[in-house]
């Protein structure tokens, strides 16, 4: 069943619950989803009308740039994102040209996408297109530009306080790595200290997940690949070699990294695998203090908050992403509640690990299925946008996710180009050899920085709403009960300030009134209307099939007053949301 019929049906029976025929009505959907006409609603019982911002506070609203590890941060994968050479291979040279793409440095400015923080992945030498097995840890590879390409990026990037954190991949090297190279030559020599001992090898050993080395009856770990040779990280000399890459690196400019495999990192367990992050990251810290680690640990939630304990910032939130993943399910299930109680749930989980614990919600990224594969309707795509990238921490959004781009089957096909303009225009990257997928989304960013309703131009709002309110990413949050489970949201507390961001992941409009004992509404900080008509019209086309009603018009007429809801309202504790719709109040 596709993830489009999926979501209909989740609609359909809300919908029947209610009366059949009026759940047949395809409702008055807000075409305009960018820009809902203010509300003109007086005093009501509940209290007075609050001014609504122009925009949806999008356009009026400044915000101050960030000086903390907050962020909203892009992952690019350099391959695939911009050819400034004419080789067909993505270069730091390309990325920086697009630097004011993603953020100009200018917070009254709204063409930019409005990200604050860079994930690059590997851009070591490597023998491999994806570089996750690194030849040479002080150096760039040569595909993507020289070392100085990188520094002016870096320099440009900082221009526009745009943090950058790479990928640090140390579970594992390549076979042509010199550390490698020279264990191969102390085996030869029947020697097995020095460099044997950098890595995992034992005499007459076929497991699983080990390899020939070629000399005798020796065998090397190698958890994923062949070619990916595993280090002994608890050997004192390859921890004083890493100690002195990540001086090197973070001496350059770079402000952090994301860590490859955690939990790869001992064979022997969590425990062990937390005591080798808890150096690394000690470590890295006395360099710079304010450096910036999310780890790669993708397990279940128990797992993962584990690893907090190691004190490294962030761990990917992979009950997030995916299909089946909490931000698709609870839009599938119109649950807002159930959403934001898990948020709850999660941030108290993670603080009770680490204090200083930093969320890292995404919805896809490079080893998952792009998420426009599961997300089939511009509405979906937009409202599941709006609850991951405004939930509490630094939400990671995968390069082309803003514009559509899909790619589900192998890894190749996850890292196609990105689509600027055309196939043809300057700057499109060749294909990965191995990738089949020749799919483009249906507007370019070009032509969806042209349109005011795009799946770009939502992702810039959300972001923005996220920048203007630093209380979301950083504070405390409660859930709050609306009485209505898919028009909910939570509180959000941070130095003496709050906000409340409600989400109406239904698909008509609703009125909710907040209690008193949670938040006082004294300002709209801002909105935002996924709503693209296309739910709407799917869940008419489900119920039709499923009661044999045809297309008529009577259905269609017969549409509820909730559903007539296109604007935003806030009376005093009475606050109205269109369809698929979030608010930030304070």
């Amino acid at each position: 069943m596709s993830s489009k019929k999926f979501i209909s049906i989740g609609l359909v029976c809300a919908m029947l619950a209610g009366t059949v025929l009026a759940g047949c009505n395809n409702g008055t959907a807000n075409t305009n989803s960018q820009t809902p006409t203010q509300s003109t609603s007086e005093q009501s019982a509940s209290g007075e009308s609050i001014k609504l911002p122009e925009n949806g506070g999008f356009t009026t609203t400044s915000y101050e740039l960030s000086k903390d590890k907050y962020r909203t941060y892009y992952e690019i994968f350099p391959y695939s994102f911009y050819d400034s050479d004419g080789d067909g291979i993505g270069d730091f040279k390309g990325i920086t040209s697009k630097l004011d793409y993603l953020n100009d440095g200018d917070t009254k400015t709204t063409t930019d996408l409005g990200v604050e923080g860079i994930w690059l992945m590997p851009i070591m030498p490597s023998p491999s297109y994806h570089k996750y097995n690194i030849s040479d840890y002080k150096a760039i590879d040569k595909a993507y530009g020289t070392m100085d390409d990188f520094k002016e990026f870096l320099t440009e990037a900082h221009k526009r306080n745009i943090n950058v954190i790479i990928d640090f991949v140390i579970n594992h090297t390549s076979r042509q790595h010199e550390w490698y190279q020279k264990a191969i030559e102390e085996l030869k020599a029947g020697k097995t200290d020095g460099y044997v001992q950098y890595y995992h090898f034992k005499e007459n050993n076929d497991e699983k997940g080990w390899n020939k080395a070629g000399v005798g009856d020796w065998y090397y770990e190698c958890e994923f690949d062949a070619d990916m040779p595993d280090l002994n990280l608890t050997n004192e000399k390859v921890r004083s070699e890493l100690e002195d890459i990540v001086k090197f690196w973070l001496d350059m400019g770079v402000d952090g990294f994301r860590l490859d495999a955690v939990k790869y990192y001992e064979s022997t367990g969590t425990e062990d695998s937390v005591k080798d992050l808890k150096w690394l990251y000690d470590y890295a810290k006395s360099v710079k203090d304010d450096v910036y680690m999310v780890g790669e640990c993708w397990d279940a939630s128990g797992v993962i908050a584990n690893y907090y304990k190691s004190g490294v910032d962030s761990f990917f939130n992979f009950d997030m992403q995916g299909a089946t993943g909490r931000v698709n399910t609870s839009l599938n299930k119109e649950d807002a509640l159930g959403y934001a109680q898990s948020l709850e749930k999660w941030q108290d989980t993670i603080k009770a690990s680490n204090p200083n614990a930093i969320d890292a919600p995404f919805i896809s990224n490079h080893d998952t299925a792009r998420s426009a594969g599961f997300l089939s309707t511009l509405t979906s795509k937009k409202m599941a946008a709006a609850m991951y990238i405004l939930a509490p921490g630094n939400s990671f959004i995968y390069y082309g996710e803003e514009i559509g781009m899909t790619g589900s089957k192998t890894d190749p096909d996850k890292r196609t180009g990105m689509y600027w303009e055309s196939k043809d225009a300057k700057g499109y990257v060749k294909s990965i050899p191995q990738s089949t997928n020749r799919d483009v989304p249906e507007k370019s960013v070009k032509e969806q920085l042209e349109d005011e309703n795009s799946l770009l131009s939502f992702y810039k709002r959300v972001i923005a709403l996220k920048n203007q309110n630093p209380e979301i990413a950083r504070g405390d949050i409660t859930a709050v009960d609306l009485g209505n489970k898919a028009v909910s949201g939570y509180v959000s507390s941070y130095n003496d300030s709050k906000v409340m961001v409600i989400y109406n992941v239904s698909g008509k409009g609703e009125t909710v009134t907040i209690p008193s004992d949670k938040f006082t509404v004294s300002e709209v900080r801002g909105y935002a209307v996924a709503d693209s008509g296309d739910m709407q019209d799917d869940t008419k086309a489900a119920v039709d099939d499923l009661l044999d009603l045809g297309t008529g018009t009577e259905s269609s007429a017969e549409t509820s007053e909730e559903s007539k809801i296109t604007d935003f309202a806030v009376n005093g504790s009475q606050v109205t949301l269109p369809a698929y719709s979030v608010i930030v109040l304070k």
